[in-house]
């Protein structure tokens, strides 16, 4: 009986993403944006694999492009609170930035509940999220030849404080991180008491909209899963990593119709990458699932910026 649940839980999984897939492709007008297409879901070439963790089965969606780099880079995108695997694979699209630099990606499914990120939930802070994705690293080194100096974690909202989280505990594993919508998460709404003690430098893209009213720019309070929880201001969030890795004092900044850029350079070649979209609310830009035309989140396709930020950082000095 469980295993014709699994089964179902797989087709079920197929079925979403290929729909939401449908549904994108056609509000694009049949263009490659955000979504994975309908062929990468029926060629096999996304297969939902499971590790063991204790007594719990966990899961995710593995895309494998028919060329790829002999010792491919590993994006890990991690879906936001109250969505899936499926899901995060057609808002991202980032299929088709794995088909364009023969990269691999994972979209890990949470467990029940969400992310066990800084500040979130009582009821999931028995689940080691952290060593679910260490193992999933090991799993992809050991079966594909993944790169162990060129791992990434991208994520949407909680997904993207999970990527704080790793960047913080698994920073032997991971290079960089460009967190959408995410923030540190506290008791008391502060970046400060966030324990994190990164053994190397790990770079950062942050990708948030300036009208973001689920996760505030300026910090707050929210309820997740009847519980609240605090945000750290935005600003907060960039100054610790700066320190954590050790930046220089006065960013570069570039400031477009739709959004402004600051970056500072820090050590070991890693750098702090603030992207701030005016206007820009609680979505994943890019998406026109979830952005209307017109507005500034549909101006700027985040997916191919964060690979091409990903791909600027290069193998990380020190990788296990």
């Amino acid at each position: 009986m469980n295993q014709f649940i699994m089964i179902c839980k797989r087709v079920l999984q197929t079925v979403a993403a290929t729909v939401v897939g449908l549904v994108v492709t056609l509000a694009a007008g049949g263009g490659a944006l955000a979504g994975p297409t309908v062929w990468a879901q029926v060629s096999g070439r996304t297969h939902v694999e499971t590790l063991r963790q204790g007594s719990l089965e966990r899961q995710a969606r593995i895309y494998r492009p028919a060329v790829r780099e002999r010792h491919p880079a590993l994006v890990l995108d991690l879906q936001g609170a109250g969505g899936n695997a499926a899901f995060q694979e057609a808002i991202t699209g980032f299929d088709s930035q794995a088909d364009r630099l023969g990269w691999i990606v994972a979209y890990p499914d949470s467990a029940n509940g969400g992310w066990h990120t800084f500040g979130c939930c009582k009821n999931i802070r028995q689940i080691d999220d952290v060593g679910f994705m260490a193992s999933l690293i090991d799993r992809l080194e050991a079966t594909d030849g993944v790169d162990p100096g060129r791992v990434y974690v991208t994520g949407g909202s909680r997904g993207g404080m999970m990527a704080y989280r790793l960047a913080c505990e698994l920073s032997s594993r991971v290079a960089a991180i460009a967190p959408v919508a995410g923030s540190m998460e506290t008791a008391i709404g502060s970046a400060g008491p966030a324990p994190c003690e990164p053994s190397r430098p790990v770079s950062v893209l942050d990708v948030h909209g300036s009208a973001d009213p689920e996760v505030p720019i300026e910090g707050g309070r929210s309820r997740v899963n009847v519980e609240e929880v605090s945000y750290a201001p935005l600003h907060q969030v960039i100054a610790r990593w700066r320190d954590i890795d050790g930046c220089a004092t006065s960013p570069a900044t570039t400031v477009s119709g739709t959004s402004n850029l600051r970056v500072w350079s820090c050590r070991d070649g890693s750098v702090v990458e603030s992207l701030v979209v005016n206007g820009g609310g609680h979505t994943y830009p890019g998406a026109l699932i979830v952005n209307a035309p017109g507005t500034s989140g549909a101006g700027l396709n985040a997916s191919r910026l964060i690979a091409d930020f990903f791909a600027s950082r290069g193998p990380a000095a020190g990788a296990r």
